[in-house]
């Protein structure tokens, strides 16, 4: 049951911009009451609203709490093309500098990206992929230099993990 109450103290929308049906499908996703249930909705959030980049966020936590890692990266992926989207820059984070986009933005469609590069790595943390995580880690924080979203902790065990293995 735990695996269900993925969203258990937080909002089940992060974009004050979604559409209020979206919110409404996110909403019964998080009161949903078992894990079929959640994905069923948050799959039918995603094909409704494919441009949406909470659409996928949910989508990528839940998978990622279900420990189901591949299907979370996939996820992020979307929710990486999504938010680029949205926000008007390239969708292909190594393309990416501090200039491309307002980053210090607390609202909008960079920090739903950033907040997704940050999944993405701590998913191939996860999936073992060591060196991939650190790499986008890294530019995470070229992009948010201040670790406004929190990959430096991330980016520090990645790190340790590649000097252990030397």
């Amino acid at each position: 049951m735990a695996d269900v109450l993925l969203f258990a103290g937080e909002r089940a929308f992060f974009s004050d911009s979604s559409p209020q049906p979206l919110r409404y499908l996110l909403n019964n996703a998080l009161c949903a009451g078992t894990p079929d249930a959640v994905e069923a909705l948050l799959l039918e959030a995603r094909r409704r609203w494919p441009e949406e980049p909470d659409a996928h966020i949910g989508l990528y936590k839940f998978y990622f709490v279900s420990r189901r890692y591949e299907e979370a990266e996939a996820a992020v992926w979307a929710a990486l093309r999504a938010a680029a989207g949205v926000a008007g820059f390239d969708r292909n984070y190594r393309r990416l500098h501090p200039g491309s986009a307002d980053w210090s933005r607390r609202q909008g469609a960079e920090r739903l990206y950033l907040f997704s590069l940050k999944a993405l790595g701590v998913i191939r943390l996860r999936r073992a992929k060591v060196a991939m995580a650190r790499q986008v880690l890294e530019k995470l924080l070229e992009l948010d230099p201040g670790d406004e979203i929190g990959g430096g902790a991330f980016l520090q065990i990645a790190r340790s993990f590649e000097e252990d293995a030397a």
